[in-house]
């Protein structure tokens, strides 16, 4: 036993190489803490100073192409009051992040991008590369490690970003899962699943009793992971999620009663394995039912997956947009899944049947080594809108002579014919539709609507997991919801029971948000109006927030120049607010207005405000003003001369810089932040600023 749990410390020491390089603080070193970056690994440490113990560790992003900048560096004040809280714009790239903290100069610590202020918003490339270098310079991680930083690792924190010259892809598998938080009172050594009682399978364990295991959480559709019978950080992530779905604590470490629970006919399953041809287990089974559900399937369900398994789930590819191989992804079997429950939820018990519409849509895939430009317009001298690799597939909207309009992606544009390969691929439809009413529900889009803007539905759903399977810490958090019934209504009926046959308490109206009370596996309990009810899942968004996350400020996206009845400017910066001739930091400075002055708002768009003062207009950040809307109280704050209702020009820029004597000027003169404006990366390696930066 002894010489088992030494051999354990010293490979949980090796574990741990990439992510430890050594004591930062010396002795003149006050901060209680300490942050650690090793780019190899993608991973960010973040030590107590007294201790030299870990309090928290993640995976993160750094810059791609070495634009992160290695060094030892002393985190900054905050010089915007949009630092360290909720949202900060990067307007050079027009995105949201969370929690964004200076390391150094445009060098920031901050979430995942956003679309909008709206955690259902991510953006789906950067959330789909998370762990791996994709930035222009900055640390991107979860939202809730950047609030961590940004509330406890505060100015005169040193920062150390290294390469550890090897990645540790046993601990990242880890932390891809989860961040470690000493907080909740796990240990670190508990969250590597080192076992500490004989008996108990975990972390360093081998031999045939892990290697029966891991088939059978594989069976259960939890470990995809390799079949070798040494439990390491797949092991340990796929008994976590299994303990989860038991109600037990996640130590990852699996105990005798746990395996005799996971080998019950009630036990947990999931969709977290690829399923193939010649698989079988329950999550197979689970599978065949979902088929059954979209009436791809005809057979009795065996949990087997044989050639009419292949068959349904190649023609649920077919109309999904998925490549059609017969091969049921995680993703797949999460999406075949989401449209049973669409199917079940449309018609209940009642009959329906399946009807197949088949149609062929024009393709378009890149065909040039060196990749290829999407055009504004059908000329090379037209603005680039982005860069096409190499085999990248795209529907062809209109095929011209030379030119051809397609759209990959979100991404509309042009490209020349030469350096494209075209193909036709047959579509499918699959229209659902009621034997004892008029209710309807599709799978899939015809020809027309792709050509009218429409999405794979792969691509929509795809969205839809990035935004809303989030892994997150559970510590001082709070799990919402907000009904999406995706256009098949304006409302959701809030039922006394949790079935569709008990009584409406109440609807709640598309796009509301409302604290969870209690998750079930199809509904979530809700109190809404001062009534107790329950939702139904399927036209749910799951997400996770702090507290008083509802109780944030309006996102733009529902507040506009109509609703705002003046602003008073309150400078992030200093006790003056910049005033530019564009939206933009990199456009002409106008001049600055004091603090408590009072303006008015034409136009609000991305972090901007179109304002009015005495006759002028100009552009002005957001973060820079207090916004007073209709149903605000009186501000009783000195705000200022009150402005007559100024006349709109044609152009929404002031064409001259605003009179001295009419724009009041600050005593000293304000300049542009230099990291605030994007730039080119030193040469030394220190990348663009991230003002502007992702």
């Amino acid at each position: 036993m002894i010489l088992r749990r030494m051999l354990a410390l010293i490979l949980a020491a090796l574990l741990l190489l990439a992510s430890a390089p050594g004591a930062l603080a010396a002795k003149e070193y006050t901060m209680p803490y300490y942050i650690t970056v090793d780019v190899s690994s993608q991973i960010v440490t973040v030590y107590e100073t007294a201790t030299q113990s870990i309090v928290r560790q993640m995976i993160c992003s750094s810059g791609a192409h070495d634009r992160t900048p290695l060094g030892t560096f002393t985190m900054p004040r905050a010089e915007r009051k949009s630092y360290r809280v909720a949202w900060y714009y990067i307007s050079a790239y027009s995105r949201y992040v969370k929690y964004a903290s200076r390391i150094y100069k445009g060098i920031l610590f901050h979430s995942i991008p956003y679309m909008r202020k709206s955690l259902l918003s991510i953006d789906k490339e950067a959330a789909d590369t998370f762990g791996y270098p994709t930035s222009h310079g900055c640390i991107r991680m979860r939202w809730q490690d950047c609030q961590f930083i940004a509330e406890n690792c505060l100015a005169g924190t040193k920062v150390k970003i290294y390469k550890s010259g090897e990645r540790n892809d046993d601990l990242r598998e880890l932390l891809l899962q989860e961040s470690y938080d000493a907080s909740t009172g796990l240990s670190y050594d508990s969250f590597l699943g080192i076992p500490s009682e004989e008996g108990v399978l975990g972390r360093f364990s081998e031999g045939q009793e892990v290697l029966n295991l891991q088939y059978r959480l594989r069976d259960l559709g939890l470990y995809g992971g390799e079949l070798n019978g040494v439990y390491g950080s797949a092991t340990v992530n796929a008994v976590r999620v299994a303990q989860y779905l038991l109600g037990e604590d996640a130590s990852g470490m699996a105990t005798a009663d746990f395996q005799s629970k996971i080998y019950s006919p009630d036990a947990p399953t999931s969709n977290d394995v690829q399923l193939s041809e010649g698989m079988s287990g329950p999550a197979v089974r689970n599978l065949q039912s979902d088929l059954a559900t979209l009436k791809l399937y005809t057979d009795a369900p065996d949990s087997v997956y044989d050639q009419a398994v292949v068959q349904a789930v190649k023609s649920f590819q077919r109309a999904y947009g998925y490549e059609e191989d017969g091969v049921a992804t995680p993703e797949a079997q999460k999406a075949i899944a989401y449209e049973a429950g669409r199917v079940l939820e449309t018609f209940g018990d009642a009959e329906y049947t399946c009807e197949w519409a088949e149609e062929a849509l024009n393709f378009g895939k890149v065909n040039a080594k060196a990749g290829l430009k999407l055009r504004e317009s059908a000329s090379q001298d037209s603005k680039q809108i982005r860069r096409l690799s190499n085999g990248t597939a795209m529907i062809v909207l209109e095929k011209g002579d030379r030119w051809s309009r397609v759209r990959a992606g979100s991404d509309e544009g042009y490209v020349k014919n030469d350096y494209l390969k075209f193909t036709s691929q047959a579509l499918s439809m699959l229209k659902y539709t009621s034997q004892s009413d008029d209710s309807v529900y599709t799978v899939g889009n015809s020809a027309q609507d792709y050509y009218a803007n429409a999405k794979l539905p792969c691509e929509v759903f795809a969205e839809y997991l990035a935004a809303n399977d989030q892994r997150v810490d559970v510590a001082s958090l709070t799990d919402y919801v907000t009904v999406n019934t995706q256009g098949a209504a304006e409302s959701l009926n809030l039922r006394s029971e949790p079935n569709t046959e008990s009584e409406v308490l109440d609807t709640v109206e598309n796009g509301k948000s409302l604290v969870v009370r209690r998750r079930y596996s199809d509904w979530t309990q809700v109190s809404y109006h001062g009534q107790e009810g329950y939702l139904l899942n399927d036209y749910l968004d799951f997400w996770t927030g702090p507290e008083d996350a509802l109780n944030e400020e309006l996102d733009e996206d529902k507040v506009d120049a109509s609703m705002v009845l003046y602003a008073v400017v309150e400078s992030s910066v200093d006790e003056a607010a910049s005033v530019y001739d564009d939206d933009s930091d990199e456009a002409k400075l106008l001049g600055h207005l004091p603090d408590e002055t009072r303006v008015d708002v034409l136009e609000m768009a991305e972090g901007w405000c179109l304002i009015s003062y005495k006759d002028h207009k100009g552009y002005m950040l957001a973060e820079d003003l207090r916004l007073v809307l209709e149903d605000d109280p009186e501000d009783e704050g000195d705000a200022g001369e009150l402005m007559e209702e100024p006349a709109l020009e044609a152009s929404p820029a002031l064409a001259e810089a605003s009179p001295a004597e009419e724009v009041p000027a600050v005593t000293e003169e304000i300049p542009v932040p230099a990291e605030e404006v994007p730039a080119a990366a030193p040469a030394e390696a220190a990348p663009g600023d991230e003002a502007g930066t992702a």
